[in-house]
């Protein structure tokens, strides 16, 4: 039992990160469990079916080495393993686990990178303030608008109630917010806070860096979103940045899943790796903007576009040769 929880909630620690970390916790311990171990008979599936690539271990081999422990389980004594056997299984511990981390941030990325929560109510996560301070709610059906252009900032007017029973009307800068193990809205974080001063017919601003306030005294929230045209060529950059991500998966498994010998494996994976990375340099080149991506000066496209191919041939090199 324990083999296939512990890398389901592995998958799961690693799936719910971020803004959506809280949700790891959230519900019923009998349902955790049962979510655990679901995802743990998945994670060993693909841990055998890929392991037994590496090693070049067959079904049959496991499946006879299984029921021979099995065997000596039922007549209470303990396998009898060699030194060779104790390294595969410590080996398929760890990788195991760091498959299932793997699998678990893959498919986070993949959701988030798709927006399929968005799409698809059945891959929603439990946070539903996120995307409301995110704008994303924006892209769903229910509150589906005219594109108007990429969210960039979110502004937000609190009324809030005083010990005095009085109201006052709160603006500024949404920057952070908290929330609880079950997913509610604790603390406001915000940033050039106002007030709206009723004597005085004006809006006055609130001394300092950083406003607090806790959501418990907040009586009603309205949301703002400031935005920013999105032009076409940031639509292919996000494109291209996706298929890059996909293409990174295909470069670090498809070593592994030849019959080359273990050195061979490691030696192409990493020359795979630098001509995915040369390549990914090259195209986000295309896209320079104020997040650190620079556009490359002519000679250095070339240079990169030479190291690819040479990276590129020499992987197919090794293949070839192991071949023939």
């Amino acid at each position: 039992m324990i083999i296939l929880i512990v890398p389901g909630i592995i998958f799961k620690r690693f799936y719910f990160q971020g803004a959506f970390s809280k949700q790891f916790n959230l519900g019923l311990f009998a349902d955790r469990i049962i979510t655990s171990l679901f995802c743990g008979i998945l994670v060993q599936i693909i841990s055998l079916l890929t392991f037994s690539r590496i090693v070049n271990i067959t079904y049959l081999d496991f499946k006879k080495r299984i029921f021979e422990s099995f065997r000596e389980l039922q007549r209470n004594s303990l396998p009898d393993l060699n030194s060779e056997q104790i390294l595969y299984t410590f080996y398929y511990a760890i990788y195991s686990v760091v498959l299932a981390a793997c699998l678990g941030y893959l498919l986070y990325k993949i959701i988030r990178s798709l927006k399929l929560d968005l799409h698809i109510p059945a891959f929603r996560f439990a946070n539903h303030w996120h995307y409301y301070f995110k704008g994303e709610i924006l892209k769903t059906q229910d509150f589906k608008i005219a594109n108007r252009g990429k969210v960039i900032s979110t502004e937000v007017d609190l009324m809030l109630k005083d010990n005095d029973g009085k109201s006052n009307l709160f603006s500024g800068l949404l920057t952070q917010y908290t929330i609880n193990s079950k997913n509610e809205l604790q603390t406001i974080y915000l940033t050039g806070a106002t007030r709206y001063s009723q004597t005085a017919n004006a809006v006055k601003i609130i001394p300092g860096d950083i406003f607090i306030v806790p959501y418990e005294t907040v009586q009603n929230l309205n949301i703002r979103y400031n935005f920013l045209q999105q032009q076409p060529k940031e639509i292919i950059k996000r494109l291209v940045l996706v298929f890059c991500a996909f293409l990174l998966s295909a470069v670090l498994y498809a070593p592994w899943a030849s019959n080359l010998s273990l050195l061979l494996k490691i030696i192409t994976t990493a020359l795979m790796f630098l001509a995915w990375l040369s390549f990914t340099t090259l195209a986000m080149s295309f896209f320079p903007s104020s997040n650190g991506i620079r556009a490359l000066t002519k000679n250095a496209r070339i240079t990169l576009f030479f190291f690819f191919i040479l990276m590129l041939g020499a992987c197919g090199f090794l293949f070839n040769w192991w071949q023939f």
